[in-house]
């Protein structure tokens, strides 16, 4: 009775609160023309005004101001105000220190903060060093091989490969020399453990296998250093190159095969999604040369939908159209037709071959073909004076292509290009879309070489920090 009682009078409170809040906004409506411009809120100057009020009421070292530190350090950030930010951010981990100790597992927040500040700076050194603090701070307490290790190594492989795109030739070479470290860390662990039933897996498994096309496609376009980070060490010479390609197509395979194997054994796995990692497995094969293995898994995948509810429209989401196989994307940040092709329109023309002979990949496969072939290996960098000599009309152009059924884009064209698109743009755009790979559309199973139309606006080039 108590109960019904209150809450009666909270609505009538609730109610009386509405009135009053409708009859104030009626009279600020008349009264507009007489009320002062207010200015919208500086986050910066709201966190320096929150500081200033917990230290006066609390102390220097509060918990309360580890978290403000760490707001006004991100509000920096946004305003490109890097030393500030890393200020902030380093305040906040001293009262984190202070509070829990120089080993204290909070810090973690703040020293990835720090090493973003200091990469923006150009300091990549300390960069490093703040992101191996943190490791080491984790290893302490957990132990090198817990699996309690494995987000912080996800997070730290994030890091190091979402920042790839900033940094020069060399620079990006060394932080795939230090993912490669952070990923052998992670298989040992996973591996360790091998538990493919927590959901986490999947995913891992997948990273570590984009991690090494990362790697592979990196020495192909760049060639790899005489004193090589990498496991594979060796000179940089053509037979090298190909055998350390080799040795990253052979990971990242085994890496895919164990997604294909976590979603199986995991309850409540989707038909798609199963299918979409056998398909994935096709387009690793795609990608490096083995297109009987590709097709393999492809029908397979094809095959597998066909045995589930709805299986025609699952079928056509999955390979109705040709899609962008996207980890031979490692720009950092999504080109701008990958986002496109997702809403590509429908095929315009279908061209079927003849099915090819499915058989089961060899346990022992061939000598592989590189990521890239060396003419697209040439064309993979974006011609950088070429797309900042012209700003291109704000409306995206129009492009149509064919996709071959082994997944090779040809007879690109754009439908309506604009009046300052110069030679060396559209050459720089044509560069751009051949670089990538595409998973064919299926027909029955069967790959199949068929057309798109997608929008493309111009790629912002990211300004490297070092």
């Amino acid at each position: 009775m108590k109960d019904n009682t209150n809450a009666d009078t909270a609505s009538q409170l609730s109610l009386t609160a509405m009135l009053f809040i409708c009859s104030t906004f009626a009279s600020l409506a008349t009264a507009q023309s007489t009320l002062p411009d207010f200015k919208e809120s500086d986050p910066v100057s709201d966190y320096l005004e929150a500081i200033d009020t917990a230290e006066s009421e609390l102390s220097a070292y509060s918990l309360e101001l580890s978290d403000l530190y760490l707001g006004l350090g991100k509000s920096h950030l946004s305003e490109q105000e890097y030393v500030r930010a890393r200020q902030a951010f380093q305040r906040g981990m001293q009262i984190e220190r202070v509070n829990f100790g120089l080993n204290s597992l909070s810090q973690t927040p703040y020293l990835m903060s720090i090493a973003e500040a200091e990469s923006f700076l150009g300091n990549w050194d300390e960069s490093e060093k703040a992101l191996e603090n943190l490791y080491l701070i984790n290893t302490q307490a957990y132990g090198a091989r817990d699996p309690r290790m494995l987000p912080v190594l996800d997070e730290l492989l994030d890091w190091y490969l979402n920042t790839y795109s900033d940094r020069s030739t060399n620079g990006g070479y060394k932080n795939l020399v230090i993912s490669e470290k952070l990923g052998t860390r992670m298989q040992s662990i996973l591996d360790q453990t091998n538990d493919l039933s927590d959901p986490a897996a999947p995913q891992m498994y997948r990273k570590l296998s984009h991690l090494h096309y990362f790697i592979a496609s990196h020495i192909k376009e760049h060639g790899e250093p005489s004193e090589s980070g990498f496991t594979f060490n060796a000179a940089s010479t053509a037979s090298s190159s190909k055998s350390t390609s080799h040795m990253h197509y052979r990971r990242g395979k085994l890496a895919l095969q164990k997604v294909v194997e976590a979603l199986e054994l995991q309850e409540g796995t989707s038909a798609r999604d199963q299918a979409n990692a056998i398909a994935e497995l096709g387009d690793w094969y795609l990608v490096f040369g083995q297109r009987a293995s590709a097709n393999h898994a492809y029908k397979l995948a094809y095959n597998f939908l066909g045995d589930s509810e709805q299986s025609e429209e699952l079928q056509e989401a999955l390979f109705g159209s040709a899609k962008l196989i996207e980890f031979t994307d490692h720009s950092g940040k999504t080109s701008p037709f990958i986002k496109a092709l997702s809403k590509a329109k429908a095929p315009i023309e279908e061209t079927p071959i003849e099915e090819t002979p499915v058989e089961k990949p060899p346990a022992e496969e061939p000598p592989i073909e590189e990521p890239f072939s060396d003419e697209l290996a040439e064309q993979k960098s974006l011609d950088e004076k070429a797309l900042k000599q012209k700003p291109l009309d704000k409306q995206p152009m129009e492009i149509s292509m064919a996709i071959t059924s082994n997944g090779v884009p040809k007879n690109i064209e754009i439908i309506n290009p604009p009046e300052d698109l110069d030679k060396n743009l559209r050459r720089t755009i044509f560069k751009d879309i051949r670089a990538q790979r595409y998973r064919p559309k299926l027909v029955a199973g069967t790959p199949t070489r068929s057309a798109i139309n997608f929008p493309y606006a111009k790629q912002d080039i990211a300004k490297k920090r070092d």
